[in-house]
């Protein structure tokens, strides 16, 4: 949202002109009350203003939670998947080490089928040269009594067993070593896809951050943004009490002064009537002029500068008007070590004195050159030396430049505005209007 412009006169603000136009009480009193009515509803219009921007902000404040709910949603999701890729490490760590345990028992298991060929390699050998069946057949008929034919029997039954069970037991290891090995490798290429897979989701999830993460950065620049513009309309609004507070006193100084004046007539009146016939003609003119026509008013001085500006403050120039750090900058900088005075650029009144959010300790002196209306800014000043209502000529000491505020060292932040200030929209670069 935009800021309306407050759009306010030097004249219809403070009623600074050189000398009062003589009139009548009550055109006087209703000058004071149209420019307070002016004021004021400067004032109701800048706090509408500041009641919109202050919804825009909860607002943007309000995304900014919802958004930063939704990154700890995924934060935490991040961790948990985090979580699982660690588990699924240790997992597939696990099963290589049972791979490596089943190597070494599979080495065993290939000894012992080594062993066993070797002695399935002498019995086949041995079978060759004794004529196999004809050799067990020979022992079997060479027995010398029943018993020594069923021991026999007995002895090549054994050994017939003997070789059957290891080729069997062969068979088995080498089984054994084929399913062990496949369901190992099975598991393995099923663990490493799953690894694959949260690896996959990780990078996913950690995009989605990196795009909240920048969506968050616009919120927060918008919200940076729209602060600002509510600090210029609080501003503003302090600014126009303070001006009304002004034009009051000054009605109040110009009724003070009428019946002092009426006062002054009136005695003057009484005099005249014991005094000689010039005298009471005089008189008679003067009580003629207090019964209705216009009596001088009291002048008051208008603090108009030389018709240009003059340089605020030595030192080197540091900062141009512009952009700078993504924000507007709507001054210029001017930095020197040491203990610098601060001097009013041109002649004027001092429309505001004191502390400004951002700027530290700041003044702000409005001008009338030429005819027209200016406001110059001066901040982070170290100390003030003149207060709000305050006439000031050109060259005038106002302070010393500081490093108070939002400042990255001494130095004076020095802005230029035509009118009154009015943030950031009403400021012209100072560069175009000093020598």
């Amino acid at each position: 949202m935009k800021k309306r412009i407050v759009t306010l006169s030097l004249t219809a603000i403070l009623g600074t002109s050189g000398v009062f136009v003589p009139l009548s009480k009550s055109a006087y009193a209703s000058s004071f009350e149209e420019k307070k009515a002016r004021i004021q509803n400067e004032r109701s219009n800048v706090q509408s203003n500041i009641e919109s921007k202050k919804s825009e902000v909860k607002e943007l404040e309000t995304k900014q939670n919802q958004l930063n709910q939704e990154i700890k949603k995924l934060d935490e999701k991040l961790l948990d998947t985090g979580e699982k890729i660690e588990e699924k490490e240790n997992e597939i760590k696990d099963t290589k080490d049972e791979i490596d345990q089943l190597k070494k028992q599979i080495a065993e298991v290939k000894k012992r089928i080594d062993k066993r060929n070797e002695q399935l390699k002498e019995r086949v050998k041995s079978l060759q040269e004794t004529g196999g069946t004809i050799s067990y057949l020979d022992v079997i008929l060479g027995a010398k009594s029943f018993n020594d034919f069923v021991t026999r029997i007995s002895a090549v039954t054994t050994i017939v067993d003997a070789d059957q069970k290891i080729i069997e037991e062969h068979e088995r290891d080498m089984k054994l070593k084929e399913e062990a090995e496949a369901k190992l490798n099975k598991q393995l290429s099923s663990l490493e896809e799953a690894l694959s897979e949260l690896a996959s989701l990780k990078q996913e999830l950690d995009k989605q951050i990196d795009e909240k993460d920048k969506l968050l950065g616009q919120l927060e620049a918008e919200h940076g943004q729209a602060m600002d513009q509510l600090e210029d309309l609080v501003h503003q609004d302090a600014m126009l009490a303070k001006q009304q507070k002004m034009i009051e006193q000054q009605q109040q100084e110009y009724l003070k002064r009428l019946e002092e004046e009426k006062a002054r007539q009136a005695q003057a009146s009484q005099s005249a009537s014991k005094s000689s016939d010039k005298t009471v003609a005089s008189s008679d003119k003067a009580a003629a002029s207090s019964d209705g026509g216009s009596s001088p008013e009291p002048s008051v001085s208008s603090a108009a500068g030389s018709g240009s500006f003059i340089w605020p403050a030595p030192g080197v120039l540091t900062s141009k008007m512009g952009m700078r750090w993504g924000r507007f900058h709507a001054g210029i900088d001017i930095a020197k070590r040491g203990t610098v005075p601060v001097y009013a650029s041109a002649g004027g009144t001092v429309s505001y004195a004191g502390q400004m959010s951002g700027y530290g300790n700041v003044i702000m002196i409005i001008h009338n050159i030429n005819g027209k209306t200016y406001t110059t800014l001066y901040g982070h000043l170290r100390s003030i030396n003149v207060s709000s209502g305050q006439k000031v000529s050109q060259g005038q000491f106002i302070g010393y430049m500081g490093n108070t505020g939002r400042s990255t060292g001494q130095h004076l932040h020095f802005e230029v505005h035509n009118g009154t200030w009015r943030g950031k929209s009403s400021a012209i670069n100072p560069l175009s209007v000093l020598p």
